[in-house]
């Protein structure tokens, strides 16, 4: 005879089902379509996050590349296009092409 109080039968196997071994309800698919759903915005969110660091890095590594042509070629006037639009831009180029050893 089994105590009062403490079920009786097998182990679980994890699977969700109910006691009764009938399928989740339908709150349950919902619930995971839900979450599917969510995933997939954040999936994108992050993917345009991505390609927007990655087109900053190139805009980084085209700015390097130019003041380090810059820096070998002996120009000494940047051309218009060249200039950094803001003199803070100015001042850290020319603090990554120090630590660079440029």
């Amino acid at each position: 005879m089994a105590p009062t109080g403490f079920p009786t039968g097998t182990v679980s196997s994890g699977r969700e089902e109910s006691e009764t071994g009938r399928r989740p309800t339908q709150s349950a698919d919902t619930d995971l379509e839900t979450r599917v759903v969510e995933l997939e915005r954040e999936n994108a969110a992050l993917r345009d996050a991505l390609e927007q660091q990655r087109r900053e890095n190139e805009r980084i590594v085209e700015r390097y590349e130019r003041l380090l042509d810059q820096e070998r070629g002996g120009d000494e006037a940047p051309s218009r296009d060249e200039t950094p639009a803001d003199p803070a831009d100015a001042g850290a180029l020319a603090r990554v092409a120090r630590f660079f050893g440029v």
